[in-house]
């Protein structure tokens, strides 16, 4: 049917840009492969011939590029604009979204991520081009065979015959109407109907800018140890290859290392489950390669000192890429649906992602077991107590710990297979992952911070070591000494008990003094070389900051009353309060006050005061934080609660709603429970004042509490504000402010509900005082009470000049000038818009005092319009109806219709309770900062290493 349609509205161009751009890159991809492939066979035999094969695969690659960022430019234009009428856009955008997160939109869908892998690859391939040198062509042969597979993943066209042929890839420049069916579509103008569904509220994060694309060229990175290590067992120069393959690894592993660490950032700051690594399998699965990829740097450094580890630096490079494989088959396939909050759901493509798996296992597996005799391999093994030794032994200790952790994260996978042959099996799941992980990584990291240490003292045996064998166990027994009195100091500060956790905190001590050591007494403080030292400083003070922040992290929200009701876990009832509004709680050493909060489009923020008093009782210290709530589109539910943290120099203050009430998650509870209140109408006139009675029945008692309330109606404002008001241009609104005071406390409170009439709708604010649990609201006959209809009016027109007066119905009236920058309640300036305000002075009968009024009149889109206005006590209405710039007479339309006496109406409930309060949780974190220093400093020291070997390369 939707090819008989025309349809009206859509854009089609773009989509057949982009989709002819990825047919493009296919084709360019095969063709450069082609090439690459030939230039390689030919270069030692044929070297003319494979020269122009080279150019060919030169070619090929920079077309297959000019076609990629051909696609992504064009889904980024269809995204900018809106295009609702594409599936992606459609899933991903909405005119809410700020632009700055169009970025994180594009790379939320599969194919946007799939496309920033390539843009990726697209880049690092013309890097490539530019230095591979002799290693260009198989190495740009594996590189560009990678690239064809990943634009596999977005080709979108079916192959075979029958009824259900085979996919590849979906196509991210799908019509939405070409990938589901609805009645929509039967609909001309179906566009104009569209809306999109938007951004995921987890990713509308600063960070979620930068994390993924540097994450991504991490994963794209590792395809170049990978593409050298293939191109050494491919033409079998097994040593030549490792030189310029290392300064790529360095970059891959300090880039890779950034997006996690990144990602431990957005954790950390955007989600709420208190801190920056939970071993979810996501996590997990980015972290594995980057565990082999630095077993692999260790391995090329010793082979290329060596030429022992060559075959573990081939093994490591191609097994580090392969685990990207798998992450990626692990986060795209859905398998991992119910065990991680970051996997993305099934896309059809679980066939596609178990190829890429094999295709590069198996070829890697054929070609290392084929080439394996020929690696060189040096009859004589390395002496126990070389540098060289404990750094191999060092990779096998990373290559365990992350052997540990695929083991246990692909339990998914595990328990899908086995359920294939045994259906009755139910699973094995990890319950409580982080003491499953820890209780092994823990002694992983002791292993490696003892090896670190050690062996850079090791460097002893390259200096006639039998003249320098008592300076190394001087200085080795020493650094341990020293290692153990600061293990004991900080043990008075870190709160390690357990003799696992001392354990590891001396290996973090000995990684920190002999790095400091080696880097003054070897190095002579020489930074440009000592790559190694910092990233080694850095993992010492990484360990630290673990163990800082994880034992001596501490609940501030300590709650000796269980919250019923809040949530099903007990411990996190334990560690949750109740804060309630302008009610101050002590938590720890601070003194904590829910101020305010405010919604802002689908954000809800909370302002918390923190106080901390010295014994005086005076405050020494005083700061804010503000953690908010982010709802869906419907407002039904809460989509993300983000944290708020105060940052120190040696600890963080981390804060974030743990729980709402149920009325203040879902507007349609709101409104079930405004519909349940027992309200009370009634109809007084300004100033007036009534007294009404309550009565309560007691629960468990056989009797009923009587309570008295004094109300009195103060005055009406005709702008009026309210928290859940967001005024709109030709909004007519009204508020009555109240006085009641209850018996209960017999305190008086003030109040301003608010009614609103826009475009023939009402809308109500009520207001809700809490101190007596009361709630007031204006009826909806109080606009006849306050409203007069305009064709009641006998308006009549009145041409007047600046300073020239009128008199209208006994009130004289002063046109006293214009005001170019009108400020009228129901006037909303917009861009293009000239607008003037009419000054009018009105002298009130019987007194010398004035009341001014502004009609405005503007042209908006070349319309000219007016907004009037109102001096209700004076019973006088104005419009500006035009303005004659040749005479500077203006044409105001004025009617007085005398003034009545109206009345509020209105109705109050007394039983409704109180709802201005959050659940919160509130922890310490002392030391975290020696986690983030730690950890940056080991990707620092990875990067000066790359330069190094760069600079030494070109030497």
């Amino acid at each position: 049917m939707s090819e008989e349609i025309q349809y009206l509205g859509e854009h089609l161009w773009p989509g057949r840009i982009g989709h002819a751009a990825i047919l493009l890159a296919f084709v360019a991809g095969l063709f450069s492969l082609v090439s690459y492939f030939f230039a390689t066979q030919r270069q030692s035999t044929q070297v003319a011939e494979a020269a122009q094969w080279r150019r060919m695969g030169r070619l090929g690659f920079i077309l297959q590029g000019a076609a990629i960022f051909t696609t992504v430019g064009t889904i980024f234009y269809i995204m900018v604009n809106q295009y609702y009428e594409y599936q992606y856009v459609q899933a991903h955008v909405n005119a809410d979204l700020e632009f700055k997160y169009i970025f994180s939109a594009f790379w939320e869908g599969q194919e946007g991520s799939f496309l920033l892998w390539m843009f990726w690859h697209v880049v690092l391939g013309l890097l490539l081009i530019g230095s591979a040198k002799e290693w260009e062509s198989p190495v740009m042969a594996v590189l560009v065979s990678i690239q064809v597979v990943l634009v596999s993943m977005i080709l979108g066209i079916y192959v075979g015959f029958g009824d259900e042929p085979m996919r590849f890839g979906s196509n991210p420049t799908l019509l939405l109407r070409n990938v589901m069916d609805a009645p929509i579509f039967a609909k001309a103008d179906y566009v104009s109907m569209l809306q999109g569904t938007g951004l995921n509220p987890l990713l509308q994060n600063y960070w979620m800018t930068i994390h993924p694309p540097t994450l991504f060229l991490g994963f794209a990175s590792t395809s170049v140890p990978f593409a050298f290590a293939i191109a050494g067992l491919w033409t079998r120069r097994h040593h030549d290859w490792l030189g310029p393959a290392l300064p790529w690894a360095l970059m891959s592993g300090a880039i890779l290392g950034a997006g996690i660490l990144m990602g431990g950032a957005w954790a950390y700051e955007a989600l709420s489950f208190g801190g920056y690594w939970a071993w979810d399998p996501v996590e997990n699965m980015s972290l594995v390669p980057w565990l082999v990829l630095l077993a692999g740097i260790h391995t090329n450094l010793i082979a290329r000192a060596t030429e022992h580890s060559t075959r573990a630096t081939y093994a490591y490079y191609l097994i580090a890429f392969v685990l990207v494989v798998y992450s990626t088959f692990l986060t795209r396939s859905g398998i991992l649906g119910e065990t991680s909050v970051h996997a993305f759901t099934e896309m059809g493509l679980e066939n596609q992602l178990v190829a890429f798996i094999l295709i590069y296992s198996l070829l890697s597996l054929w070609l290392y077991l084929s080439r394996y005799r020929g690696i060189p391999s040096p009859e004589k093994e390395e002496a126990s107590s070389s540098r060289e030794f404990w750094m191999f032994i060092g990779s096998l200790v990373l290559l365990f710990s992350a052997v540990l952790i695929t083991g246990s994260t692909s339990l998914p996978v595990y328990n899908k297979i086995r359920a294939i042959f045994d259906p009755a099996y139910v699973g094995q799941v990890i319950t409580d992952p982080i003491p499953h992980y820890n209780k092994y990584q823990l002694w992983i990291g002791v292993f490696i911070g003892l090896l670190s240490g050690f062996s850079q003292y090791l460097r002893f045996r390259e200096f006639n070591f039998a003249e320098r064998q008592k300076k190394f166990w001087t200085r080795t027994g020493a650094a341990l000494v020293l290692s153990a009195a600061l293990t004991y100091l900080s043990s008075l500060w870190i709160n390690a008990t357990a003799w696992q956790y001392l354990l590891l905190l001396l290996s973090g001590w000995f990684t920190i003094i002999t790095n400091i050591d080696y880097l003054i007494s070897f190095m002579k403080g020489n930074i440009k070389a000592s790559g190694s030292v910092l990233a080694h400083l850095g993992f010492g003070l990484m360990v630290l900051g673990v163990l800082a922040s994880g034992l001596n992290k501490q609940i501030i929200s300590q709650n000796p009353f269980l919250m019923e009701g809040l949530t099903e876990d007990e411990e996190a009832r334990r560690n949750t309060v109740l804060l309630i509004k302008d009610s101050p709680m002590v938590l720890g050493p601070y003194e904590v006050t829910l101020v305010h909060d405010t919604l802002s489009g689908l954000t809800r923020t909370y302002t918390v005061d923190y106080k901390r008093r010295n014994k005086a009782g005076e405050v020494v210290e005083q700061f804010a934080l503000q953690p908010n709530v982010l709802y869906d589109k419907s407002f039904t539910k809460i989509a993300s609660p983000n944290p708020s943290t105060k940052h120190y120099w040696d600890k963080d203050i981390f804060t974030h709603i743990a729980a709402l009430p149920v009325e203040e998650i879902d507007i349609n509870a709101k409104k079930s429970k405004e519909d349940s209140l027992n309200y009370r109408d009634f109809s007084l006139g300004i100033g007036a004042e009534l007294s009404f009675l309550d009565t309560v029945k007691v629960k468990s008692q056989d009797s009923s509490l009587h309570r008295s309330y004094t109300l009195q109606v103060l005055g009406v404002d005709r702008k009026p504000s309210h928290p859940e008001y967001q005024s709109e241009m030709g909004d007519i609104a009204i508020g009555v402010k109240f006085a009641i005071r209850s018996s209960e406390d017999n305190k008086t409170y003030e109040a301003t509900p608010i009614l609103v009439l826009r475009n023939e709708l009402l809308f109500s604010f009520p207001v809700q005082i809490n101190g007596i649990n009361t709630r007031i609201k204006l009826k909806e006959d109080i606009l006849d009470e306050f409203l007069t209809p305009e064709n009641e009016l006998n308006y009549k027109e009145y041409r007047l000049k600046q300073g020239e007066r009128a008199v209208v119905n006994g009130l004289e009236v002063l046109f006293s000038g214009y005001d170019k920058n009108p400020d009228h309640p129901y006037y909303e300036a917009k861009k293009g818009d000239i607008a003037v305000g009419a000054v009018l002075e009105v002298k009130v009968p019987g007194s010398d005092s004035t009341q001014r009024a502004q009609p405005v009149f503007f042209i908006r889109d070349a319309q000219p319009l007016n907004i009037k206005d109102e001096l209700a006590d004076l019973g006088l209405h104005v419009r500006f109806a035009s303005l004659d710039p040749n005479t500077g007479e203006a044409s105001l339309f004025m009617a007085r219709r005398e003034a009545s006496q109206p009345k509020a109406i209105f109705a109050v409930a007394t039983d409704a309770y109180r709802s201005d309060w959050v659940a919160l949780q509130a922890i310490e974190f002392p030391g975290i900062n020696l986690f983030w220093v730690g950890t940056s400093l080991m990707m620092l020291g990875l990067l000066l290493s790359m330069f190094y070997r760069i600079r030494l390369g070109r030497a």
